[in-house]
């Protein structure tokens, strides 16, 4: 049985294709849910070492795959059936490998010295002075990293956005989210509520949190995620994970940030294996697909690590340990996780991280940035854009190992380690931004974020006495979730602005 847009809605299982081999879906799955259960954890790899990455709620890289032509889709937020195909199920594949993700003679770059790569091949002597020759090689880096093909598809219609004009906008549909979404309704106002999960609220439902039934006058938008705020607040735009759905456009009077906090990994070796998820992930796998995160599964955390250890238990999963994350040392493995060093090594297949959490900044930096893009005092509410909820908490300390590790990765999208970093800090260079620049941290799929908070922490460790003029990168429109068919499907929605 086949909808409007010939996507299949059986009750039954669907079959879909992972670098050709045949996978079997539950209804509901997404692409990663279902590659998960059958075993499958690699997904990508990083783009100059190619070591390997997963699925982890945290990394967005490891969940980028090839779909049916369409380069860059989230694993993790594509559904199966959306992704149905006409010849009954989907194709998805890993991006950056040669000849075949069966045979791939890129991984021969896990050879290489780390320090060789350190900047980047467009830092190095490696670049090309010839413009003929520099454009063929940024085709070959774009080929390398695997995320430069062009979709195959059809020119079919645009996906249209719409505009839609409210009196509150509320992003998150925690309980800060129906909370705040609720009490504006009852005043009388015009409310829409923003969330990224398919029923608002998931990771506090998951986590046992009781949620308040959403008032029936707010307008509820799904599987959608708000990628920038512009014009001071005063336009907000958002993209539905589904591609062929329209981008949307509102004008609030005023907008309340709920989207909560989130688990930043652990700074230690191992952090990208596959098998190294946060807790919104794990309880997403366990509680919604039905998915056990791993046979042996380690948490740590910040203080919630027994609760959402408590949760999983109660969903069947075998929780072999649970321990402050600042007891963590070292994650062990080749392809996968296989172990876990806290004051014993513990063999494990999976580490999930509950804390430190932190909230993005990235809607809220937007909301107030202002000539060179720079969040100057801090966030004020005068702009009509307000916190609630833990995202107004402040953020916890990223826990650092006592000895930081060379191998652990600050930003596994663009490949840049603990030891990158210090090798910056010892050459006199301390200042975020240029450190950004100079070794491309959170310049990937990840914008900034969770990256940039372990940047700060390690340079923070490294060199306590450096003074910060910039407190952190710019976080620059779109943030994630956006096609270039649904941003052109926005055109004549939105005026330039000429002030």
């Amino acid at each position: 049985m086949l909808n409007e847009r010939g996507i299949s809605v059986t009750q039954g299982p669907i079959t879909f294709r992972w670098n050709g081999r045949p996978v079997a879906a539950a209804p509901g799955d997404t692409l990663a849910a279902a590659l998960w259960r059958a075993g499958i954890r690699r997904t990508a790899a990083t783009r100059k070492r190619h070591l390997p990455l997963g699925p982890s709620g945290s990394f967005v890289a490891g969940a980028l795959a090839g779909v049916d032509g369409r380069p860059n889709v989230r694993l993790d937020r594509a559904l199966v059936c959306e992704a149905v195909s006409g010849d009954g199920g989907p194709a998805a594949t890993e991006q950056n490998t040669w000849p075949s993700p069966h045979f791939d003679l890129l991984r021969a770059a896990r050879l290489l010295p780390a320090r060789l790569l350190y900047g980047g091949f467009e830092h190095g002597r490696l670049v090309p002075r010839s413009p003929g020759l520099f454009a063929r090689f940024e085709r070959l880096l774009a080929f390398l990293a695997g995320v430069g093909e062009a979709a195959h598809i059809g020119t079919g219609p645009l996906p249209q956005g719409r505009r839609i004009a409210v009196d509150v906008l509320v992003v998150g549909g925690g309980p800060a989210g129906r909370a705040a979404a609720n009490a504006a309704a009852a005043d009388g106002a015009s409310v829409a509520l923003v969330s990224r999960s398919a029923e608002p609220g998931s990771f506090a439902r998951a986590m046992g949190v009781a949620l308040p039934p959403l008032d029936g006058r707010v307008q509820v938008f799904t599987r959608t995620e708000v990628f920038g705020l512009y014009r001071k607040g005063a336009l907000v735009a958002a993209a539905p994970f589904d591609d062929e759905a329209g981008a949307l456009v509102f004008d609030p009077g005023r907008t309340v940030l709920a989207t909560g906090q989130h688990s930043v990994p652990p700074v230690v070796a191992g952090n990208h294996l596959p098998g190294v998820i946060d807790a919104h992930f794990a309880l997403s796998l366990a509680s919604e697909h039905g998915v056990r995160p791993g046979a042996r599964v380690v948490v740590v955390g910040t203080g919630a690590e027994e609760a959402v250890a408590a949760r999983l238990r109660g969903a069947g999963v075998n929780v072999v340990a649970t321990a402050p994350v600042s007891t963590l040392t070292a994650i062990r493995g080749r392809n996968g996780v296989r172990a876990a060093v806290l004051n014993r090594t513990i063999a494990c297949d999976c580490v999930v991280h509950a804390g430190p959490w932190r909230a993005d900044p990235g809607l809220g930096f937007q909301a107030m940035a202002e000539g060179l893009g720079q969040l100057g005092t801090g966030f004020s509410e005068a702009a009509g854009v307000s916190l609630a909820g833990s995202a107004a908490q402040a953020p916890q300390a990223i826990a650092l190992p006592l000895r930081l590790d060379p191998a652990a990765y600050v930003c596994p999208c663009m490949d840049v380690t603990v030891g990158e970093v210090l090798t910056r800090i010892a050459g006199g260079e301390s200042d975020l931004e240029v450190l950004k620049r100079l070794t491309s941290c959170g310049m990937g799929p990840c914008q900034g974020f969770p990256c940039w908070e372990m940047l700060a922490a390690v340079v923070a460790r490294a060199a306590p006495d450096a003074p910060q003029a910039v407190r952190r990168p710019s976080h620059r429109t779109p943030r994630r979730g956006l096609t270039v068919a649904q941003a052109a499907g926005l055109n004549g929605l939105v005026e330039p602005d000429q002030s």
